[in-house]
């Protein structure tokens, strides 16, 4: 909306500030009634400050020194237009005729200034409200009522502002333009030469009826902006209120290289980009995009869009359809936002503020369908999703994601009206684990339909704050399946090696509470071996004590277990077996009663020295320990 404002402004202020003159200067005796001119015709003071000189042969024309004219009466910001010198030509037998044809306004450092009250008025409103009771009927005519023929308007080294005391403002310096309009009845070429950031901005523009352009009506317009290596082009029609309708046809080959040059901050958008559709913007503020294509990212999408402006904030309805998204780009973890390692190990999750100001900038509600969707780590098959945002408060959609054999549905909220807080409720059918955990762990041993349920809320204003609230539960279950490259039945009878774990289910539910999940009957179900699991996963503490329970199934259910604690930080927890309890062994009594005689036995067999000797406890544990990490590793596909 900027570029277009400040395009629309351009041409505005090049024009309609200078066509003044045009009505103002030619006539009998121009410099002694210039200024009485000026003044009937639009109540505004044009001032000269040098000495104005008059050329009879071979154009009759006038040059000036210094030149302004005065402002709106309401605004204290100096003059709308002044220039350090200004010239006009005027063809003599028009004048005849009863015409003013001028052949040249040539203006050299003009300054020209566009300000908008708060209550909507606007300093180039020459003839409108503000004209005085006593200005003539056929203001913008010769008395003769004869037309105003403006053939060629040149200016160089303008400076343009644009000032709206109830929005935006900026400013362009280094500005070029020139008008050609050799009959009012035919169309008039404009081109102007901007740089905002010391790049040229090229534009060209022909205008179907200049005067009833000027007029405050629209007319046809064919406009082209190129710049960079960018061009837009746009075929329709126009008025300065500003509004307009027809085609626009974008094509960018580096949106950075387009927003540098027009002194914007960066898009973020690699590669080349394009747009094509019907637009319309209406004086309400109301911008729409019909049969509209875009182009990015090495994406394409079809679009369909409303943005209404004339509010506090836009309020946007936009529909975009894809084929296949690739956003891979976007996968994968950023240390930003927690999860990241350093050399000193686990640095848990971010402190760092989110902004979450963004949630706040539209209402409205967007769409989005694709047959599928590439995160990079996880693949998306077809998806339907949406999000509405009312009042920084954003809710996400899953309408359906279909993924792996399975489909996903669910919301996920993140509300900003008084502090942030994120919540959701997700649940995933028939999930094909080999795929879902070969992509996303990189573990590849694992078959099965999974099935998963969990629901969360988190409050606060960094990473770190919302893991640690977290509240919700979840509940998961997987049918038969498999886990290939070790037999849990011949590892827990003694035969440990290679082979394949055929499981029945595997159950589990949890709770989450201030960012602790607890689960008490993890299940998993072989045809001779039950494992039972429990414990807690500290999410925003980021560690974890979990007691994994293998045992072997009897007639009496007291075939042999063995528990393996795992416990510590997620990076490097410590996995031991639970050998005491085992064996039934007390080990507190143990400690008490052949302590000594077990550590002097192993010092003997490891060949340790006092000092060197560790606790017979230790020494098993470690050796147990180990071969445990083996056979976990050898589980989750590590070598």
């Amino acid at each position: 909306m900027r570029l277009i404002r400040v395009l629309i402004g351009a041409v505005v202020l090049l024009v309609i500030g200078l066509v003044v003159l045009v009505i103002a200067l030619p006539g009998e005796r121009i410099a002694k009634i210039a200024a009485d001119q000026v003044k009937s015709y639009t109540g505004r003071d044009l001032v000269f400050d040098g000495d104005v000189g008059i050329s009879w042969y071979p154009v009759f024309g006038v040059s000036t020194g210094p030149v302004s004219l005065s402002n709106a009466d309401w605004s204290d910001a100096g003059p709308m237009f002044s220039a350090k010198s200004a010239a006009i030509g005027v063809n003599v037998m028009s004048l005849i005729s009863g015409d003013i044809r001028v052949t040249r306004i040539e203006a050299i450092s003009p300054d020209v200034l566009l300000e908008v009250h708060k209550d909507g008025r606007a300093n180039w409103d020459l003839f409108g409200s503000e004209v005085p009771a006593q200005a003539p009927e056929n203001a913008g005519k010769n008395e003769s009522g004869g037309a105003l023929i403006l053939e060629n308007l040149m200016i160089r080294d303008a400076r343009l502002r644009y000032v709206d005391h109830g929005g935006d403002s900026f400013e362009i310096a280094d500005v070029d333009a020139s008008l050609q309009w050799p009959d009012p009845r035919k169309p008039a070429d404009i081109a102007m030469t901007l740089r905002p950031a010391g790049e040229d901005v090229v534009l060209t523009a022909t205008i179907s009826d200049l005067e009833t352009l000027m007029g405050g009506k629209v007319s046809g317009v064919k406009a082209e902006v190129e710049t960079a290596g960018a061009r837009i082009a746009f075929d329709g029609r126009a008025g300065i209120a500003p509004q307009l309708g027809g085609l626009l046809d974008a094509s960018v080959p580096s949106p950075d290289k387009l927003m540098a040059a027009l002194g914007l901050p960066a898009a973020g958008v690699a590669g080349p980009a394009s747009v094509r559709g019907q637009i319309t913007y209406t004086k309400d503020g109301v911008f729409t995009l019909r049969d509209g294509s875009l182009t990015a990212l090495g994406n394409s999408l079809s679009a369909q869009a409303d943005v209404a402006t004339a509010g506090a904030k836009p309020v946007v309805t936009a529909q975009f359809v894809a084929g296949k998204l690739d956003l891979s780009q976007f996968g994968g973890d950023d240390p930003e936002t927690g999860g990241g390692e350093s050399a000193g190990g686990d640095t848990g999750w971010s402190k760092a503020p989110i902004d979450a100001s963004g949630l706040a900038a539209i209402d409205g509600e967007i769409v989005l369908a694709a047959e599928a969707i590439d995160l990079g780590n996880l693949k998306l098959g077809r998806s339907r999703m949406s999000v509405n945002i009312d009042n920084a408060r954003a809710v996400f959609s899953l309408n359906e994601i279909n993924a792996y054999d399975g489909l996903i549905t669910g919301q996920f909220v993140a509300n900003n009206r008084s502090g942030l807080s994120v919540g959701g409720k997700m649940k995933a059918e028939n999930m094909q684990l080999k795929g879902l955990l070969t992509d996303t762990m990189d573990i590849s041993r694992f078959t099965g339909n999974a099935g998963v349920q969990f629901s969360f809320l988190g409050v606060g204003q960094s990473v770190h704050a919302i893991m640690n609230s977290l509240k919700g539960d979840a509940a998961v279950t997987v049918g038969q399946g498999t886990i290939s490259g070790i037999d849990l039945d011949k590892l827990l009878r003694g035969r440990p090696g290679g082979g394949t774990t055929v499981f029945d289910a595997l159950t589990g539910t949890a709770v989450i509470e201030q960012g602790v999940l607890t689960n008490d009957d993890l299940l998993l179900e072989l045809p001779s071996v039950v494992a039972k699991g429990e414990g807690t996963v500290g999410l925003g503490e980021r560690r974890i004590n979990f007691l994994f329970t293998p045992q072997i199934k009897s007639s009496d259910e007291q075939g042999l277990a063995v528990p393996i604690r795992i416990k510590g930080s997620w990076d490097d927890p410590s996995i031991r077996p639970e050998l005491a309890k085992a064996l039934g062994i007390d080990e507190k009594q143990l400690k008490e009663d052949a302590s000594k005689a077990l550590e002097d036995s192993v010092r003997k067999e490891l060949n340790l020295s006092e000092d060197d000797a560790r606790s017979t406890e230790d020494a098993v544990k470690d050796a147990a320990e180990d071969e445990v990490k083996k056979q976990l590793l050898k589980l989750l596909g590590g070598n």
